[in-house]
């Protein structure tokens, strides 16, 4: 593969590339080509996905707006090393007007993210797409091509194009030789609850005129995070979801934003019938929201209780499909786990707030020395320390929920920009059973802790049933 320039030397715009090979033929793309066909992955394709990334940045359409939306490694390549990360996504963001390139690198459990400026772009993408061990590639455009690239045993990779279409012609390209500067738009992000949708009127997130209210874009970014973890988490079984109305749970609905925007999501623009409950202590929030259901025309379908999370009466809870629990206060997320496992939950998505009962219980420990001997420098500031046994919190309830047949991974639910209480467990019921290395996992906390956490003793009964079956 040969690149060439438009216009000999004082050429001022690049020219998309003529590939001409024996195995493969020639695909023009926005700024640069990956060629159709079989081609040598270190030698040509693995520079091509990074020249086309890195141009489509770069390059106009749409006013200024990338082309590009998104690159995706998944899979091991033969003859590679195993990836660290079991997927790696690059993609343009926009943070306080600047455009940045976000890496989100995803592990069974968790995800980390990072974001580059121009600088450090082209050395972090060196490591993942050249040295990464990633064996399948997917880029996704805007006009809708999709290329996608697979490593073969032999070195080599298979590359293919579908969609998009249209001729973008050289008025779209930068010049090579000028600077690498990215653009100052990035494309708007896919929402998913329209800043005009009755309910965000009717609580006063929005304006009458439907425009989101300066002091309360925090709570609708929360709001739009939110629907789209529900969005993925509900999409592989919508199917089967639609055969019956879908039953979802709001443990510690406070105002109810979340309550009333899953209904509002999932029926107005999913168009799948919902009944949703929500339950908080308070009998103001009760009347409140019930209020705000009624004056929307949707009492029939949501609903209010007041009472604890661990003891509230819930209509129809032997058939709950989704259980929420959103900054349910230390415990209080425990006692909603609790009740989701034995309503057997199909989904839970819960993020925690507060993490105090661990910390006492290992401070109350009498063999949890052995545990803090590794770890006497955290241990010696007493924030870094907090935040850790915060995490060991976490872990250990998607420790729980794995060992009770639940899919688990604990993800950012959204930016610390937003809110400090970022942390967002996802379990979905699989009915797998527990292996054993799962329980040594789990013993290992037990014994290096010196106790054993508000959840583990809160479902003893149901985890003791589950160990007798391992071997």
């Amino acid at each position: 593969m040969t690149l060439r320039r438009e216009g000999g030397r004082g050429g001022a715009r690049a020219a998309a590339t003529t590939t001409t090979t024996s195995r493969g033929r020639s695909t023009k793309l926005h700024a640069e080509e990956v060629s159709e066909g079989r081609h040598d992955y270190d030698e040509t394709t693995s520079r091509e996905l990074k020249r086309l990334f890195l141009n489509a940045l770069r390059t106009k359409r749409d006013g200024d707006v990338p082309r590009v939306l998104k690159l995706t490694g998944t899979g091991k390549a033969p003859k590679r090393k195993t990836p660290e990360y079991k997927k790696s996504e690059l993609r343009p963001v926009l943070i306080k007007n600047e455009l940045k390139v976000q890496l989100v690198q995803f592990t069974d459990t968790q995800s980390f993210t990072k974001n580059f400026n121009a600088d450090g772009v082209e050395k972090m993408m060196e490591d993942v797409i050249a040295n990464g061990g990633y064996g399948n590639w997917r880029v996704e455009m805007r006009d809708e091509t999709v290329y996608t690239i697979r490593v073969t045993k032999s070195g080599d990779a298979f590359v293919s194009r579908s969609g998009g279409g249209g001729n973008h012609g050289n008025n779209a390209l930068i010049s090579r030789t000028s600077k690498n500067t990215f653009l100052t738009n990035d494309r708007e992000k896919k929402r998913l609850m329209r800043a005009d949708d009755p309910f965000l009127v009717q609580v006063g997130v929005s304006t009458k005129d439907g425009k989101i209210k300066a002091a309360k874009r925090d709570k609708y970014k929360q709001v739009e995070e939110f629907l789209h973890h529900l969005e993925a988490s509900l999409s592989a079984s919508e199917e089967e979801q639609a055969k019956k109305p879908l039953k979802i749970v709001d443990l510690g609905c406070g105002n109810a934003y979340l309550t009333f925007a899953t209904y509002s999501f999932l029926k107005n623009t999913k168009n799948m019938d919902t009944n949703v409950v929500g339950v908080d202590v308070k009998k103001q929030s009760k009347e409140h929201n019930e209020s705000v259901a009624k004056d929307l025309g949707w009492e029939k379908d949501v609903c209010f209780v007041q009472g604890t999370i661990e003891k509230a009466e819930i209509p129809g809870s032997e058939n709950v499909d989704v259980c929420i629990a959103l900054h349910a206060c230390d415990t209080a997320t425990d006692q909603s786990l609790v009740r989701a496992v034995r309503w057997k939950t199909k989904l839970i998505l819960a993020s925690p707030c507060c993490h105090h009962n661990l910390h006492v219980r290992i401070k109350k420990s009498t063999s949890s020395s052995s545990m803090l001997a590794p770890l006497t420098s955290i241990a010696r500031h007493g924030i870094l320390y907090e935040r850790t046994i915060d995490n060991v919190t976490d872990a250990w309830r998607a420790l729980v929920l794995r060992i009770l047949g639940y899919k688990v991974d604990v993800v950012e639910f959204i930016g610390g920009e937003h809110t400090a209480r970022n942390t967002l467990i996802r379990a979905r019921y699989t009915g797998a059973k527990a292996t054993r290395a799962l329980w040594d996992e789990h013993d290992a906390m037990v014994s290096s802790f010196g106790c054993e956490s508000y959840l583990v003793e809160a479902l003893k009964e149901e985890l003791e049933s589950q160990r007798v079956h391992v071997h």
